[in-house]
């Protein structure tokens, strides 16, 4: 999960394009088109008659609104999205394959093997080829569908939030609180997936300490009083406002990381595997918790859509051998092979994250989690920055008339001490993780890209066969999605509450 989030450039922009939020406003009035992300930076290439204009939107949104004068029939047919960069630095297409490989290196991938103790090894592995080929067909959903809705608006992209906005105002234009309650819910759901995850990098950071500690002072050090002194640093981190001062320290964690996950494969395969003891077809009941444990871990949403937006070429992003594609084949790979062998050396014994099975009286495994808990120590803000743009910037900044410098020192704090308190409520990896994965991912990964899609694309289906086959595939993925969601956050629920033994 610990991705490339870091495109953002400095806090001091009122919008940054490296969270997928910030970059275009909404509007919840009917007349069309009213999404815009940023202005195309090569103005020269818009026509007179599609002039445009900007104004300031006064919805919860506040940002910069497009109001696009077009000539001719609605949607413009002479308008390409991709012909217009809007990054500064545009990157090439192995630029943007390795930042999304980048993004599968993290704390969700030591989960995995974790995930395949309650499938099994056989079906951990169908599991993780079934959910990769899910996320990714969506994602290549969402992609077509801001595409197709950037066009629509004759502007160069949409932030997520509101290409979800934008598909509900173009299908129901007479219902306009559709539109906004989709933005909301997306923006939410997207909350709940980040703050999740800074949660869960509390827990990680804390319970890798923790072994640490009791192996250095030899007594049971409280977990919870290390969950608070890790956060006291973390809102030190958090009140920095300019980004560029954290590059350096991101680029450094992501070194480590790589590092260290290459040496967790040197103590996975340090003896030969056993398959004695060790399950090929786990709990039927306990899938649903495996699911959402994998989607945690593939997923990488936040990421799809600015990385496609920073491209030189976004049309390679979604292609049959474009970026996505690409890079999803060795990640799915990497997630099967570390799951399946992960599993097969500790068995049921597999702890949330394979770092806490690590061996606790030698010097390189301390070394690996101490190092890894570095690294997610300063990943930390890449995930609260999202959080922090939607909830500062979306939507009390301007509700905010004095001492505003003041109330986002507030907000920043209060964030980071939130995400403790979720963390210290539920401080076992494997429930929170699936927890997660249900509420919040499968919901913006799986849900909403097919509903956006559905929408988007109703009217364009010029055959009834079509027609038919559009509904049909997109009601089965629908309802795989549902499913997924429904079964994570009911098991989910029920590991809480057998956590806590109620």
């Amino acid at each position: 999960m610990v991705g490339v989030r870091d495109s953002f450039k400095n806090d001091s922009d009122s919008e940054n394009k490296g969270n997928g939020y910030s970059n275009a406003g909404f509007n919840g009035d009917t007349s069309p088109p009213p999404f815009a992300t940023i202005i195309p930076s090569r103005t020269e290439h818009v026509n007179e008659k599609d002039k445009v204009t900007f104004h300031k939107s006064h919805h919860t949104e506040p940002q910069l609104m497009m109001t696009v004068q077009t000539s001719g029939n609605y949607p413009p047919k002479d308008y390409e999205p991709y012909d217009y960069c809007t990054s500064e630095k545009p990157t090439s297409y192995f630029d943007t394959f390795f930042h999304l490989l980048k993004a599968a290196v993290g704390t969700g991938i030591l989960a995995i093997p974790s995930a395949y103790k309650d499938a099994g090894y056989a079906v951990g592995v169908g599991g993780v080829l079934f959910m990769a080929f899910l996320y990714t067909y969506c994602m290549h959903l969402l992609v077509a569908s801001e595409h197709e809705l950037s066009k629509r608006r004759r502007v160069p992209n949409l932030s997520y939030a509101n290409t979800v906005g934008a598909a509900f105002e173009d299908r129901l234009p007479k219902k306009p609180w559709l539109a906004t309650s989709g933005q909301f819910f997306a923006n939410f759901f997207f909350m709940v997936y980040e703050s999740g995850g800074c949660a869960i990098y509390i827990i990680f950071i804390s319970k890798n300490l923790k072994q640490l500690l009791d192996h250095y002072l030899d007594q049971d050090v409280n977990l919870t009083t290390i969950m608070i002194g890790v956060t006291i640093p973390l809102i030190l981190v958090c009140w920095i406002r300019n980004l560029k001062l954290l590059a350096p320290f991101s680029a450094a964690a992501n070194f480590i990381i790589v590092v260290c996950f290459a040496l967790v494969f040197y103590y996975v395969f340090r003896e030969a595997p056993s398959f004695e003891h060790r399950r090929a077809i786990g709990s039927p009941a306990k899938l649903p918790v495996y699911l959402t444990t994998v989607i945690f871990a593939i997923a990488c949403t936040g990421l799809i859509i600015p990385l496609k937006q920073e491209m030189k070429k976004p049309a390679q992003f979604g292609k049959l051998t474009g970026v996505l594609n690409m890079a999803m084949i060795p990640m799915t790979i990497l997630y099967a092979i570390f799951g399946f062998f992960g599993y097969l050396k500790y068995g049921d014994d597999v702890q949330g994250s394979i770092t806490l099975n690590l061996p606790q009286n030698e010097g390189l495994a301390q070394a690996i989690k101490g190092l890894y808990s570095l690294s997610v120590f300063i990943s930390y803000h890449l995930c609260y920055y999202v959080v922090l743009d939607i909830v500062w910037k979306s939507y009390l900044k301007d509700k905010v008339e004095h001492n505003q410098v003041l109330w986002e020192y507030v907000i920043r704090t209060i964030i980071p001490i939130v995400t403790l308190l979720m963390a210290i409520a539920i401080p076992n990896l494997e429930v929170f993780i699936s927890l997660v994965g249900a509420l919040g991912i499968s919901t913006t990964s799986l849900v909403l890209p097919v509903i956006v899609h559905t929408l988007t694309f109703w009217d364009q289906q010029h055959t009834k066969v079509g027609f038919y086959r559009f509904i049909i595939r997109n009601g089965i993925l629908f309802a795989m999605s549902m499913l997924i969601f429904l079964t994570g956050i009911f098991e989910s629920v029920q590991d809480v509450m057998r956590l806590y033994k109620i």
